[in-house]
């Protein structure tokens, strides 16, 4: 198994947010976890053409720009097979039991989610979008964690809910109930979170040995891992930041006393490391 973050550093517009991508290759087939700019896709493409593998399984952890923009061009180059992800309208009803303050209606609310989720909506339309599910696999060695069907539910209830803030556990609503990823390399597990709040995460952060530090390394999400990891110096963090000008976050994080891995500082990150202190500065696919 290999595992590929994209950095973004040489690409023509790095004060861009590039967001997040990264290539998922079992030796036989090829997943995605989001693709969050045009150039990433294109750069997919080119590893899919080398490897001569025609189409990828995409996950998409949630739906800002950041993390889903890549993913039409993919699909208009067919180069996927299919688009996993959270399809809220399948949960109109059990949503509507949650916020339950009879000011809604089961038209209303399926008009709200597909306003806010326009551009996976518009997806639907190409017959690819399969809905995300605890255990689901991907690929071979490639399985949906979470979020649970609960903790999803009840963030976007919040979120559809006008009486309730916009944030649940210090994230956005819509980054909070992220998709989560477990990936096999070798012996080891890499948990991909996308921009997942801790407490979305917290029940499985034990029992990996590489982490995605959710939101491109944002610290109040990071802190509480390094906690729950509680001082395990063989863990690697990964941290995935092309946000360009935007506030990805991980110019926060410490410079010392983590071995933490960044596509800003560190250029493409290939995983598994080829030792603990290697990492692939200046790589280019």
């Amino acid at each position: 198994m290999k595992v590929i973050v994209l950095s973004a550093k040489n690409y023509e517009d790095i004060k861009a947010n590039n967001g997040d991508c990264f290539i998922i290759d079992n030796g036989k087939e090829i997943a995605l976890f989001d693709c969050g700019c045009i150039e990433h896709a294109k750069r997919v493409i080119k590893y899919m053409d080398k490897r001569g593998i025609e189409k990828c399984v995409v996950v998409l952890s949630h739906n800002d720009d950041d993390h889903f923009d890549g993913i039409p061009y993919l699909i208009e180059n067919e180069k996927v097979s299919k688009v996993i992800t959270i399809l809220l309208l399948k949960y109109v009803d059990e949503i509507l039991d949650i916020i339950d303050d009879g000011r809604k209606n089961r038209e209303k609310l399926k008009k709200q989610i597909t306003e806010m989720y326009d551009n996976i909506n518009e997806l639907g339309n190409k017959d690819l979008l399969e809905e995300m599910e605890e255990g689901k696999k991907v690929i071979d060695g490639v399985t949906i964690v979470g979020p649970s069907k609960e903790y999803f539910l009840e963030a976007n209830a919040k979120a559809l809910d006008t009486t309730q803030g916009d944030t649940i556990d210090r994230e956005t609503i819509v980054n909070a109930a992220s998709v989560q990823v477990s990936v096999k390399i070798d012996n080891k597990k890499l948990l991909l979170s996308g921009d997942s709040s801790f407490a979305a995460i917290e029940d499985k952060v034990e029992s990996y040995q590489y982490i995605q530090l959710p939101h491109h390394g944002k610290l109040v999400q990071a802190e509480k891992i390094f906690e729950a990891k509680d001082g395990d110096n063989s863990v690697v963090y990964i941290v995935s930041d092309n946000t360009g000008d935007t506030n990805g976050g991980s110019d926060k994080l410490p410079d010392k006393g983590y071995n933490i891995k960044n596509t800003k500082i560190d250029g493409d990150i290939e995983l598994p490391l080829r030792s603990a202190h290697l990492t692939t500065r200046g790589c280019y696919l």
